[in-house]
């Protein structure tokens, strides 16, 4: 594992902001509480990677400087109630614990401010957590269309057994 290190209060700012403006205010407080630790890049000294202890919760996009979440990231979103949310229906749901693709068709509620490229939290019918993804057209459109990709699945909660 790389070398993580805790965040100067600068940083900790910072992520807690960009957090706050890209999942709504008090996102950064419930994601980067406590026990927070940063792998930065060799590179540039940026940082990369966002772990709480030792799992990552959040990586840095570099394109565009927003915060993707991992599945802990996403969940911990989801408990507090943050983040832009698109519900599937029953059918869809062992396909977005496997990671597949979530189409248009299958989306039971969008939030409508969802733009292109926004980073979701994907829910069942009975708003339980099952993963995250990348927005491929605005939750305006979601609703709307009947066919097409809606939602591109990071990665899915897989079922315990």
């Amino acid at each position: 594992m790389a070398k993580l290190e805790k965040p100067n209060d600068s940083d900790l700012k910072k992520i807690q902001s960009i957090a706050d403006f890209q999942f709504g205010q008090g996102a950064g407080d419930a994601l980067f509480s406590d026990n927070i630790y940063v792998e930065r890049s060799k590179g540039t000294n940026r940082i990369r990677f966002i772990y709480k202890n030792e799992e990552r919760i959040c990586s840095f996009r570099v394109r565009d400087g927003f915060l993707v979440p991992s599945l802990l990231g996403g969940e911990i979103l989801h408990q507090n109630g943050f983040g832009l949310r698109v519900k599937v229906n029953q059918d869809t749901e062992p396909f977005v614990r496997d990671g597949k693709t979530v189409f248009a068709k299958h989306v039971l509620e969008a939030d409508q401010r969802i733009a292109i490229k926004d980073e979701v939290i994907i829910i069942n019918q009975n708003n339980e957590f099952l993963g995250i993804g990348t927005a491929r057209i605005s939750g305006k459109m979601i609703k709307e269309m009947n066919k097409g990709v809606a939602i591109s699945t990071r990665k899915g909660l897989k079922k315990e057994k």
